[in-house]
């Protein structure tokens, strides 16, 4: 159990269990979903090198699984980024570094805090408390240490203020990725100080939904992704050490 201060200077303890990694296999997923999160898993943790080919028939053997899934997995990693299909080579891996990871970031970056900022304007009251609902969610969750339940807790709340309008152009450009980075969390976790950090800057964000402000709420959704980024740059590059 790690202490950490809040921002009232009271101490406040989070289970900092959020790097373990648990299985994530699905009750009833498709075959090729479970063998995509499998083979993301792998390159996540190295176990396939930058430029290696996967082929096929070692994938089906490795996973246990027929060729048409291990097919299927192939082209939506591609789609992800981390795997290239290229003529007669067939899949080749693309390494997650720092640098894929900045230019994710910066998608999200450009996107994100422009598109809550305008839902901020037209936010009904509904909508805020659907926030507020979630947050309480979310801070029992990091109470409890359930990492899963973190995550998916984060997801739902920011699902809310994109949901308001959607943008469905914006929201297929950021659902590319969206897995990536949520296998990435599942892998490295938040550390227990970013709860608290979370925390503050998702109570700002409803704020700024319940007063209709475009300009607080691009600045903390900002804020709040420069943040994540940072410190999920800080946990990879920390368990590499």
């Amino acid at each position: 159990m790690n202490v950490e201060s809040n921002t009232q200077g009271q101490a406040r303890a989070w289970p900092d269990i959020f790097a373990e990694e648990t299985d994530r296999s699905a009750i009833g997923a498709p075959s090729y979903t479970l063998a995509a999160d499998a083979i993301r898993r792998d390159i996540i943790d190295g176990r396939f090198a930058d430029g290696e080919r996967l082929m096929t028939n070692d994938l089906a053997d490795r996973y246990k699984l027929s060729l048409a899934p291990i097919r299927e997995a192939l082209l939506a990693l591609s789609a992800e980024g981390i795997v290239i299909l290229q003529p007669k080579r067939g899949a080749v891996v693309r390494a997650i570094t720092t640098a894929f990871i900045e230019e994710i970031y910066e998608i999200r970056l450009g996107l994100i805090p422009y598109l809550e900022g305008e839902r901020a304007v037209i936010a009904s009251d509904e909508d805020v408390s659907r926030m507020r609902q979630i947050q309480a969610d979310f801070e029992e969750a990091a109470a409890r240490g359930t990492r899963d339940a973190v995550i998916q807790r984060n997801i739902e709340f920011h699902g809310v203020a994109l949901n308001i309008r959607p943008n469905r152009e914006a929201l297929q450009i950021l659902r590319r990725h969206h897995t990536l980075i949520r296998a990435l969390r599942a892998r490295f976790g938040y550390g227990p100080s970013r709860m608290d950090d979370m925390i503050d800057e998702h109570h700002r964000i409803i704020d700024a939904f319940a007063r209709h402000s475009r300009d607080a709420a691009q600045d903390v959704s900002r804020r709040h992704l420069q943040n994540a980024y940072l410190e999920l740059i800080d946990r990879i590059t920390g368990a590499a050490r």
